[in-house]
């Protein structure tokens, strides 16, 4: 018990980090969207102990440690993480592969919405790069359950 709770503390710290942390403007820019992902994955695999109000809280701090409009992420993490949750009984036993195809078209309507309460962007290039993301979300995906699996797995026997 103890150890899950410590992991989901861990992962989502680290998630923020990646996050939040500058690497460069190409990073900012292509990175995947680590603390969305740390969230559906908590949301798939714990959903006792991560839900709305975890997915809520989570948009909340990216909001406020990037500076962006107060409550948009929020909002958006709360979507996603309902959707998520709705359909946890198909994602939990599905494959890795076909959770990140869920996860990259999730992520692509994400950052959709998140474009068009930003107020839309210039150019198509701008608009495909921004939508990057998505791929590197799919791409990320596999490495991010495989490597809080480990961290469960090590954690939990605390």
């Amino acid at each position: 018990m103890r150890g899950e709770w410590l992991a989901i503390l861990l992962t989502t710290t680290l998630a923020l980090v990646l996050t939040l942390v500058p690497f460069g403007d190409w990073y900012q820019q292509h990175a995947p969207q680590w603390l969305l992902l740390t969230v559906l994955y908590w949301c798939i695999h714990s959903p006792g102990r991560v839900g709305l109000v975890y997915a809520w809280l989570m948009g909340l701090l990216l909001d406020v440690g990037t500076a962006g409009l107060l409550g948009a992420n929020a909002l958006l993490f709360t979507l996603a993480a309902a959707l998520v949750l709705a359909l946890r009984q198909m994602l939990s036993v599905a494959s890795p592969i076909q959770q990140a195809l869920f996860i990259a078209g999730l992520s692509t309507v994400y950052l959709l919405f998140s474009l068009w309460i930003q107020g839309g962007i210039t150019s198509s290039m701008a608009l495909l790069d921004y939508l990057s993301r998505a791929l590197a979300n799919l791409l990320a995906w596999p490495v991010i359950t495989l490597v809080f699996y480990l961290i469960r797995a090590r954690l939990s026997r605390l």
